[in-house]
């Protein structure tokens, strides 16, 4: 439990140097203690969800108001209760101890972007549980992918195009593809004609991924199979899947977490080294290959982040080159996890980042409407957007699929035509 004190030692008062030393260190502390209880309270809730076993209710938010009434003082007014969690106080509490990733700073808030502590943790649990449910524990036989991911895109098309309906026929089919991979059998194959080609994206990103794992990172054998399995007009998907695999297995609490929920094995491998950002292991790729695992990297950071503050900050602090893509992928993911809010998402979408960055996140939500619109035609034609920003992104959004259904395939996560 976290405790504050109203008792301060002589000289030094919170104005002063070593005021500011010291509460800025009992606010660091206050805030780890917080992080890590969230943490072990959201694999709790995960836990409980595929066990079955009933949800707490609004815990997540009781943490959160039982956390204020334990602050007093300076801590209380920086905890500030509510929707500046979300807007990166957390973060905030790092920076003033000197230990947070020096990226670019943003100039204002992005609390326009919140989404409610308990609305934000249940997301993420149905998003790896629909993942979860998709996936299956041994070979698929062709016929058995055919029909699956053919099910699942029909249960996304019944009735009138919804995102919420293609998100769940999409990670179902990101599970089930995942399963492919980790249990390669000689008949499979993603460029059967048999398969939907509605599905063939995201069943390329989830092949990606489960044979990652099944080759720990073995670039010419991944090369190989990649070229041998996949569709040639959508490989680049799998590639993507490398970098989702890069975040999880990377040593810290979130693989330890992955593997106490089951994601990964308990004594699954280290990942390559992440020295530069897995310089020495990108560089076995080209460089259009290593956007696209930068951007998997991304959408996990975005999955396992607090808010999208926090993974768009993170993302700020990797190498120059690595930063389009993995907001990018960043945005991509926060789209998908809440497809519910997606109109105030692209009306408050010009986040206080850099141009660049702010670009690359407008970009990864106009793309993610595009993969939507790929899997349930209709979607986008349905959209009446209000006047303004939103508009701008949907009419561009509406651009880009056009032109992948002229091209007969979307591109591997990037636009065409990208907004700078």
């Amino acid at each position: 439990m976290i405790q504050s004190s109203d008792t301060h030692t002589s000289g030094s008062s919170s104005t002063t140097p070593t005021g500011i030393v010291t509460t800025a260190g009992e606010l660091l502390k206050s805030f780890t203690k917080f992080s890590l209880a969230v943490s072990l309270f959201a694999a709790r809730q995960v836990t409980g969800l595929f066990s079955g076993a009933p949800r707490q209710g609004d815990a997540m938010d009781d943490v959160s108001r039982a956390m204020g009434k334990r602050l007093s003082g300076p801590l209380r007014t920086a905890f500030a209760v509510g929707a500046n969690v979300q807007g990166g106080v957390v973060d905030a509490a790092f920076d003033l101890a000197g230990m947070r990733p020096q990226g670019q700073k943003p100039t204002g808030v992005t609390s326009a972007l919140a989404i409610p502590m308990t609305t934000g943790a249940t997301r993420r649990v149905a998003g790896v549980r629909t993942v979860a449910s998709g996936a299956l524990s041994r070979p698929v036989p062709q016929a058995e992918l055919v029909q699956r991911l053919t099910e699942y895109h029909a249960e996304a098309m019944a009735g009138t195009a919804d995102r919420e309906r293609a998100v769940i026929g999409l990670w179902k089919s990101e599970g089930l593809s995942t399963s492919v991979g980790k249990h390669l059998a000689p008949e499979n194959n993603l460029a059967d004609p048999g398969l939907p080609r509605a599905a063939l994206p995201i069943a390329h990103v989830g092949f990606g991924s489960g044979s990652t794992e099944s080759l720990v990172f073995d670039v010419p054998g991944l090369d190989a199979l990649f070229a041998d399995r996949c569709a040639p007009e959508f490989r680049g998907f799998s590639y993507e899947g490398i970098g989702a695999i890069l975040r999880i297995y990377e040593r810290g609490f979130f693989k330890l977490m992955s593997g106490t929920l089951g994601l990964i094995t308990l004594d699954a491998p280290d990942g390559p080294d992440p020295a530069n950002f897995f310089g020495a292991y990108l560089q076995q790729f080209p460089p259009d290959i290593q956007r696209l695992i930068a951007h998997g990297y991304g959408r996990i950071v975005a999955f396992s982040s607090m808010n999208i503050y926090s993974a768009i900050e993170a993302a700020t602090a990797f190498p120059a080159e690595r930063v389009e893509p993995a907001v990018h992928g960043a945005a991509f993911a926060f789209a998908f996890m809440n497809s519910a809010d997606m109109p105030r998402i692209l009306r408050q979408s010009a986040i206080p980042f850099d141009a660049s960055v702010r670009a690359a996140f407008q970009n990864g939500l106009i793309y993610s409407l595009v993969f939507f619109e790929w899997y349930t035609p209709g979607l986008l034609g349905a959209w009446q957007p209000e006047p303004g920003l939103e508009s701008e992104l949907i009419e561009h959004a509406r651009a880009e699929a056009a032109l992948s259904v002229q091209r007969g395939h979307p591109l591997p996560f990037r636009l065409a035509n990208p907004r700078h």
